[in-house]
């Protein structure tokens, strides 16, 4: 058998410097995959369905 060959991981974060000494952050991981993205989609999910929700139930049952 043959051995296979292992793919270089690619950093996540890199950066490059500019011609007028700013610095440039370039994030290649798929923001689904990071934990702070998980949070962000939950907590957007929270605020797009679950309050709303809890809201109208809130206000139907108040009558």
């Amino acid at each position: 058998m043959a051995k296979k060959e292992k793919k270089e991981k690619d950093p996540v974060v890199v950066t490059k410097k500019r011609r007028d000494d700013s610095i440039e952050v370039e994030i290649k991981k798929s923001p689904a995959k990071t934990t702070l993205g998980k949070i962000t989609i939950v907590l957007i999910i929270i605020g797009t369905i679950v309050i709303p929700v809890v809201a109208l139930i809130f206000l139907l049952s108040k009558t």
